[in-house]
Order: C-alpha cells, then structure tokens, then sequence
C-alpha cells in the first residue's frame, strides 16, 4: 500500500509547471461528492502545462490519475496517492475545422463541457449531438467513456482526438477509424491522455435539430435524478434481456439505502449521495444490489462507474 503524503516533495517542482494542489479532498471534484484527498491535484490549463506535469511525474516516478468533469467516477475515503490530473480546464473554445456539402467538423479541448459543444452545435444547426444532451462531464470524459444514450454514443461521431502519449514526451493524433471504442468506453494505451478532439457532424434544419435535443433532455430530466449528486448509471446494461435499471427496479430494490447512499426512486440504476455519503456506504450498497439480482436473476451485473483510489 502506499503512503499518504509520500509525493509531497514533489510539490515545489510539479507546482512550477501548472496550478497544483496538495492533500486536496476529491469530493470537490467528483459529480459523487465523494472521496478522501489527492495527495497532488493539478489544473493544467493548457497543453504546455500538461506535457510539463506529466513529464515530471514519469521523471520523478510519481502515479498518475487522470479525471475531466469527475463523472462516472467513485473514488475512495482514503483518497488518491501519488498526482490527480483534472482536465476541465483545458478549453481552447470550440471551432469549426472544416467544412463539405455534407459534413462539418468542429474541433475542441478536453476540457470543454460536452453540453457546450452540444449547444455550440444546435446554434450552427449541425446534427449528430442529439443523443448527447444533458449528460453531464467534459468532451475527454465522454469520449474516453463513449458516452451515450439509446440513439447514439460519441463513438459514432469522433473524426479524430489529439493525445498526450503516457511519456509526456510528443502529442499524437489518432484517426476515428483507428479507435478502439467499445460499450462506455475506449481503449487506449494506459496514461494517455485526451487533449482535444474532432467530432464530424451534418448540416440539418435547426428547428428540427433543437426539437430533437429538447425531447432528449426532457426524457432526462424527467426520468433521471439530475438533480442529485450520483456519477451517472451506475451498472452497465447486460448483452441480452433486461436492462441494468429494470433488473434492480424488479429485485425491489428502488429507495434502498446504506447511510447516505441510496438507491435513486426516480431511475434503479442510480446511487444516489443524499447527504454525506461515503464510499464505503456506495460500494456496501452495489455490493448488496449485485447479490440480490444475481440470487433472482442469475446476471452479474458489473459497474460502469470507474473506480479509483486506495
């Protein structure tokens, strides 16, 4: 195991290179509000400062957690050792690259709010992002998720993304073609980094593109709490049958709680933070839904949330 506070030397140097926190609480950072300290949190707000932070991690041997908006993510009470890199900062505005009778395509930071993209293409009346409106997190996180809904997933639309190889040593752009994307998630080389991506869109009308994105948000909000403090579904949908929600809703499971934890009564596949929930109290209650719709259903359900920390 390794020892809280033991990266601390490192402070002065990786602090020259972008904003750096010490002993910062996760919780500020995770959509969960859950998670004991980073030892190390830095804000690069731009390339040079992340190529910097990196750079001198690998050199000084330092671990390194990556996180953009902390959604879909459960960090742990005791924390984080060794370097957090949040990237929800790194916003070099959106525009648009190139354009054809049939395609645009628009490039931004990592850092950019998915929803801002989102709203940047509805105002150029480009379609493709419907599938997209209200899920939370930054353009990185949902590439790097592949986030989606029933209509459609970031996997269908990345013309290309710009990453920062683990070394930190050279930037690299990957074709779309060239991505390893499966269900909620992308598969790339461990400690690369997301800096920037292309999304290819299509010319539409924009009343219909603004009709679509508002159905889809209505659905969201009216059948998701949105308004609690969750990482988003927390189970992956199994292959076959059922989904993930609907097998929980049926195990009787809807407003369970552990402490603070709780399962959501607006959508089952929810855990929900109602007060000052830990992490312990959210992986006791997963733990007990898994059980309990393995004992009815015999699926193993499995976590679509990340997990980090000790």
């Amino acid at each position: 195991m390794m020892t809280k506070g033991k990266y601390h030397t490192a402070f002065p140097v990786l602090a020259e290179k972008a904003p750096v926190l010490k002993d910062e609480p996760m919780k500020k950072h995770t959509s969960f509000r859950i998670g004991g300290p980073a030892d190390l949190l830095g804000l690069p707000e731009n390339e040079a400062q992340l190529k910097g932070l990196v750079k001198k991690a690998v050199l000084l041997d330092i671990p390194v957690t990556l996180l953009g908006g902390g959604t879909n993510v459960l960090v742990s009470d005791k924390g984080i050792r060794g370097l957090v890199i949040v990237t929800k900062k790194m916003k070099t505005g959106i525009a648009i690259k190139n354009t054809t009778d049939d395609h645009v395509v628009i490039t931004a930071g990592a850092g950019e709010k998915l929803s801002t993209v989102c709203r940047f293409a509805a105002a150029g009346s480009l379609s493709g992002l419907e599938f997209a409106a209200g899920i939370p997190g930054t353009l990185g996180g949902a590439v790097k998720m592949n986030a989606g809904a029933s209509s459609g997933s970031m996997a269908s639309i990345i013309e290309s993304i710009k990453i920062l190889e683990p070394s930190g040593a050279d930037f690299k752009n990957i074709a779309g073609r060239n991505l390893d994307f499966e269900y909620r998630n992308l598969n790339l080389s461990h400690g690369s980094i997301i800096v920037s991506a292309d999304i290819k869109l299509e010319h539409s009308d924009s009343e219909t593109i603004k009709k679509a994105f508002d159905r889809n948000l209505k659905l969201k909000n009216s059948s998701q709490p949105v308004s609690q403090a969750s990482a988003g579904c927390f189970f992956k949908n199994p292959v076959h049958g059922m989904p993930a929600g609907e097998l929980i809703e049926k195990s009787g499971l809807k407003g369970m709680k552990i402490n603070d934890a709780m399962v959501s009564e607006l959508h089952a596949n929810f855990i929900v933070n109602t007060g000052h929930a830990e992490c312990k109290d959210v992986m006791a209650l997963m733990n007990h839904i898994q059980k309990t719709v393995f004992e009815k259903y015999h699926i193993n359900l499995e976590p679509e949330v990340r997990m980090e920390g000790e």
